[in-house]
C-alpha cells in the first residue's frame, strides 16, 4: 500500500535517525563513509527544500490572491451581462414602441375642405372632424396593416383668408365666423392635431406641406405618411420623388374631393376616403384665392382704354356709384369687411343696371370676351372685394370658370394700380389684383408719347 509523500521535516528526521544509528554502531564506519563533502551536499539538499517550500507557499499564496481576484471579475462579468442584457430589451421595447408606429397625415386645407355641416358646428365641429379622421385613420391602417398602438399625427395647412372669400363668393359666408370655432375646437381635440393658417401668400402651403412630406418620409420611427392634397397636380412631381427614393411603401393619399388630379391618380398608391368628412366637390370652379402673379405681356398685346369696364371706370376718381378703388383698397387692406354677397339679393334690372342677381346664376356667353359683357363681370367682386354691394354697375352673378378667372387676372394686369400710380405702397403688395408695372416695361410706346396710363415712377421699369 503506498504511503503517503514525506514532509521535508519527515525527510530531516530520517537522515538525523539514519546519523545516529551509524554512531552507535560505528563511529569508525561512519568518519571513513560521510566525508565532509557528503555532508555539505546533504544540508544543501536540505536547505533547497526548505527554499522550495517556501517558493510553494507563496505562490499558493498569490494563487489564492488571483483566485479571488478572478471571482471577483467574474461576478462583475456576470453583473455587466445581466444589465446588458436589461438594455438589449429595453432598447427593443422602446423600438417596437416607435418604429413603425408613427403616421404622419398632412392635408392641404385649401383643397380638402371639411364639410359645411361639420364646420357649421363650431367647436363641436372641429371635435367632431378630429375625431372621424382620427377614427378612419386608425381604423384603415389596422385593417390593411395589422393593429398596433399607432401614434397619430396631423398637419393642416389652409390660408384663411381665401377660404373666407371662397365662402363668400359661393353664398356660404355665415360659415366664416364658425370656422374660426372649428379651427380651435380642432386644435384641442389632441395635442398632435394641428390646423395652421399659413396666410395668403402664393403656394404657402403647399411649400410648407413638402417640406413635412420630405422631413417626416425620411425618419425610420415613421411608419406611413397619409397625404391630403390629391386635388392639386402640383404634388405629383414631389411623391413621385419620395416614391424613387424607396419611400413608395409609406405613401397613403387622403382623398378630399370624389375625384383626385390626374397626375395624383396616375400614381396608383393605396387611398384612403372618410365620407362626409370633406366636401365631395370644389365649391365653385376656380374659387380657390390666389394672388394673382404679374403676366408677361408682349408689345402686339392690346393695352385697355381708360374707359374700359374692366376697369371700374377711372380708378382714382370717385363717381356717383361709390367710393373709388383706391378707397377700397385703403379700407379693406387692413380690415375685410362682410362680403355684400351675404346681402339678400334683390331682382336684377335690365341692361347694365346696378347688380342685383343671386351669385353664380348667370352663365358666361361663349365666344365672348368677358369686357363685352353686359354688365361685364365685377374685377373686384371676383378677385378682390368689392364694396359698392348692391350699387355696383358690374355682375357679381357669373358662373365663373378658371378659364374666366384667368382672362380677368390677365386684363386686370393692364390696368394700373391707383396707389402705385400715385407713387405710394399698395396695401395689398402682391395680391394685388391690378399692375404695378406697364405690362410693354421699357419699351412702352404710350409713355414715350405722355398718354400711358402707368404713371407712376418706377412703372415702366422691367420687373424682373
Amino acid at each position: 500500500m503506498d504511503s503517503e509523500p514525506a514532509s521535508s521535516q519527515d525527510y530531516q528526521n530520517r537522515i538525523e535517525l539514519g546519523f545516529d544509528q551509524l554512531k552507535s554502531k560505528s563511529p569508525s564506519i561512519l568518519s571513513r563513509t560521510l566525508t565532509n563533502q557528503t555532508s555539505d551536499d546533504v544540508y544543501k539538499f536540505m536547505n533547497h527544500e526548505k527554499s522550495s517550500q517556501e517558493t510553494i507557499r507563496k505562490l499558493e499564496n498569490e494563487l489564492s490572491v488571483y483566485k479571488l481576484a478572478i471571482s471577483g471579475l467574474e461576478a462583475e462579468r456576470d453583473r455587466f451581462r445581466k444589465l446588458q442584457d436589461e438594455t438589449v430589451k429595453e432598447v427593443t421595447f422602446l423600438k417596437d414602441q416607435v418604429k413603425g408606429h408613427r403616421v404622419v397625415t398632412l392635408i392641404d386645407g385649401d383643397g380638402s375642405i371639411f364639410s359645411s355641416d361639420i364646420i357649421a358646428q363650431g367647436q363641436h365641429g372641429g371635435h367632431l372632424a378630429a375625431c372621424s379622421l382620427s377614427d378612419s385613420i386608425t381604423q384603415f391602417l389596422s385593417t390593411n396593416y395589422g393593429a398596433a398602438p399607432y401614434q397619430l399625427w396631423v398637419y393642416l395647412f389652409y390660408n384663411k383668408r381665401g377660404l373666407t372669400d371662397t365662402f363668400n363668393r359661393v353664398g356660404l359666408g355665415s360659415l366664416n365666423k364658425a370656422y374660426e370655432d372649428f379651427v380651435v375646437g380642432f386644435n384641442q381635440a389632441t395635442e398632435r392635431f394641428t390646423m395652421v393658417d399659413v396666410g395668403s401668400m402664393k403656394e404657402a402651403a403647399d411649400t410648407k406641406l413638402r417640406v413635412y412630406l420630405d422631413d417626416d418620409i425620411r425618419l425610420p420611427q415613421t411608419f406611413k405618411i397619409i397625404f391630403g392634397g390629391c386635388h392639386d397636380n402640383g404634388y405629383a412631381s414631389s411623391l413621385r420623388s419620395q416614391m424613387t427614393a424607396g419611400f413608395r411603401d409609406k405613401l397613403i393619399l387622403l382623398k378630399g374631393y370624389t375625384q383626385m388630379a390626374n397626375a395624383i391618380a396616375a400614381l396608383d398608391l393605396p387611398s384612403l376616403e372618410i365620407p362626409d368628412l370633406f366636401m365631395p366637390h370644389k365649391l365653385a370652379a376656380g374659387c380657390r384665392w390666389m394672388p394673382a402673379s404679374n403676366q408677361v405681356v408682349t408689345d402686339t398685346d392690346p393695352i385697355l382704354d381708360e374707359s374700359s369696364p374692366m376697369l371700374l371706370g377711372e380708378p382714382d376718381e370717385t363717381d356717383s356709384t361709390g367710393p373709388s378703388y383706391s378707397r377700397v383698397l385703403q379700407g379693406a387692406a387692413p380690415n375685410r369687411e362682410k362680403s355684400p354677397r351675404e346681402q339678400s339679393p334683390s331682382t336684377e334690372a335690365s341692361g347694365e343696371a346696378s347688380y342685383t342677381g343671386f351669385p353664380g346664376t348667370r352663365h358666361i356667353i361663349p365666344g365672348i370676351r368677358l369686357s363685352k359683357h353686359k354688365p361685364p363681370p365685377c374685377t373686384l367682386f371676383y378677385l378682390s372685394n368689392c364694396k359698392h354691394g348692391t350699387q355696383c354697375k358690374y355682375g357679381h352673378d357669373y358662373l365663373m370658370s378658371e378659364e374666366h378667372f384667368q382672362e380677368l387676372r390677365d386684363n386686370a394686369k393692364l390696368g394700373p394700380c391707383p396707389m402705385i400710380n400715385r407713387d405710394e405702397v399698395c396695401t395689398w403688395g402682391d395680391a394685388c389684383c391690378y399692375g404695378h408695372y406697364c405690362p410693354h416695361s421699357t419699351k412702352c410706346p404710350f409713355y414715350k408719347l405722355g398718354k400711358c396710363k402707368f404713371r407712376g415712377v418706377d412703372m415702366h421699369r422691367d420687373p424682373a
